[in-house]
């Protein structure tokens, strides 16, 4: 919940938002953004059809109208979305060039974009792409969220794993 707040705060949506949630897995943010877009939209593209059975679960649980859930793979799939957003959410865990490219080139003048990712190679492939990209005000925040546990008597703070956040403008 903690890192979600994180991304959604990075990520700056306007009531009227059109954004892209590429690689939202269950999409728990997707949900969270989509109910506060009352004008707005979010497109999700996922590969993992375990993700996307749960995800339009919790949708309809939910009874979210405005989320858009799309089957499929980064970058290819891409063009299946509906733009330009000014929004765009993107999460990775392997290195990301050609993705964030076809992300950027989609996303309209002065969106926003957000990536995380937990690894150092992710960090480093997303920074040097923006900059080769010409992105504006790149941010990087390393996040890690300690969650009590409690053993017999004895309480502990657990880190989770560290998130990193990239947020840029174009």
């Amino acid at each position: 919940m903690e890192l979600r707040v994180m991304l959604l705060a990075h990520l700056r949506p306007r009531a009227d938002s059109l954004v892209w949630d590429v690689g939202g897995g269950t999409g728990a943010l997707a949900l969270e953004i989509a109910r506060l877009l009352p004008a707005g939209a979010v497109h999700t593209l996922e590969r993992d059809p375990e993700a996307i059975e749960l995800l339009e679960r919790n949708r309809r649980r939910f009874g979210i109208a405005n989320l858009h859930i799309h089957a499929g793979r980064a970058p290819d799939d891409l063009p299946r979305l509906p733009g330009p957003p000014d929004r765009v959410l993107l999460e990775v865990g392997r290195p990301l060039g050609d993705v964030l490219r076809a992300v950027w080139e989609a996303l309209q003048n002065h969106g926003r974009l957000v990536i995380s990712t937990v690894s150092l190679e992710g960090l480093v492939d997303a920074t040097d792409t923006l900059g080769q990209l010409g992105a504006h005000d790149v941010q990087v925040v390393q996040a890690t969220v300690h969650r009590m546990q409690r053993r017999g008597s004895q309480a502990k703070l657990a880190a989770a794993e560290p998130l990193f956040v990239i947020a840029a403008e174009r």
